[in-house]
């Protein structure tokens, strides 16, 4: 299975959500790097849409890479973010009308709310660009809140990090085994 990794974001051009000095594109790209890592040593082929910071605010190339590499899944890494420092919790989209992104997001959701213990914010539709122009099934997965306290110390952790990656590794086997 060839797996397109996508962690969220820039870098200084468009850093995503920031609280409390830490940035959303860091948090993800940490967390998309251990999950290459772990799906590497478990034989599938993956490729991530950056491995740093990038200068490019643009989105197209993110679907376009996994469309020219023929991928089978398609994952966007981000950290949620909102002004009431209560909410929290994961929540994976797909795009409307896609079964299998549907079925992917389903799965990724299950491991990531079980393994990081968040609260469950439920599978959605959204039509989000790298959703709607990639080729294959998708998700994107806000992983936690960068805005609330204790969702933050799981994306700033080593062991928060490895653990979100670990349930999308899980959550991925899941999907491949329906």
């Amino acid at each position: 299975m060839k797996i397109v990794i996508d962690p969220g974001h820039s870098g200084p051009v468009e850093p995503g959500a920031c609280a409390v000095g830490v940035r959303e594109c860091d948090v993800v790209l940490a967390i998309a790097t251990l999950l290459a890592n772990q799906l590497d040593e478990q034989g599938y082929e993956v490729l991530l849409t950056r491995t740093g910071d990038i200068a490019t605010d643009k989105l197209a190339f993110r679907a376009e890479l996994a469309n020219a590499n023929g991928a089978d899944v398609f994952i966007s890494i981000h950290a949620n973010s909102v002004d009431n420092p209560s909410a929290h919790g994961t929540e994976v989209y797909y795009y409307p009308g896609s079964v299998q992104g549907k079925l992917l997001a389903a799965c990724l959701q299950a491991r990531l709310v079980a393994e990081l213990g968040t609260m469950n914010r439920g599978v959605k539709e959204a039509n989000f660009q790298v959703l709607r122009e990639t080729d294959c099934p998708a998700a994107l997965v806000e992983v936690a809140f960068i805005s609330n306290e204790a969702d933050r110390s799981i994306l700033t952790s080593y062991s928060g990090q490895l653990a979100a990656a670990l349930a999308m590794v899980s959550g991925l086997a899941d999907y491949a085994a329906r």
